[in-house]
């Protein structure tokens, strides 16, 4: 029986935290999206770029993985930890694809809002617009990078230029790591 996650590190940046959803527990990645459960508790807590779908089932969590998968290993290789393969470019494409829209008029004076063409499911949607935030990090990624601290592998962005951690647990983490290392 797997425990929830409780999800304290979630940024609020949709796109990054689908990727962080694969974690590290030292060297060792950890996939955090099993069942139902975990994707409900995930969109409980994510900042998300759409309505939250009311429930979630087996199919929802196979296609949420079907996003995440790529737009993992697109956003490493953006900041030049793995390769960049045209068939994830493609899947991407394809989510954004399934669920198009508009930017019309808003209700409020000097306001716009995004309306699907169509009528996809919650869960289409939303997957959509995290795919397109996926895109939108990818075409201006000066402030993506990924902490190599021990025990996190995390995807984030800088708020200095010369930040190498996520946060100051990562650092001193990494930094007592190589303390124990010098001899």
């Amino acid at each position: 029986m797997s425990e929830t996650p409780t999800w304290e590190w979630l940024e609020g940046y949709p796109a990054l935290d689908l990727a962080n959803t694969v974690i590290r527990r030292g060297w060792t990645e950890l996939e955090l999206i099993h069942t139902p459960a975990d994707l409900d508790s995930w969109l409980n807590a994510a900042a998300l770029p759409a309505p939250r779908p009311p429930t979630v089932d087996e199919a929802d969590v196979a296609a949420f993985l079907n996003l995440r998968d790529p737009s993992l290993r697109l956003l490493r290789a953006a900041v030049g930890r793995e390769s960049w393969e045209t068939h994830d470019v493609e899947q991407l494409t394809e989510t954004i694809a399934s669920a198009p829209e508009i930017e019309a008029l808003g209700t409020e004076p000097g306001t716009t809002e995004l309306r699907p063409i169509g009528s996809p499911s919650p869960f289409t949607l939303l997957l959509s617009r995290l795919a397109r935030e996926v895109r939108d990090v990818l075409t201006s990624q000066d402030r993506l990078a990924f902490c190599d601290a021990p025990g996190c592998g995390q995807l984030f962005f800088r708020h200095r230029p010369n930040q190498s951690w996520c946060g100051p647990a990562c650092g001193n983490r990494a930094r007592v790591s190589r303390h124990h290392k010098t001899p």
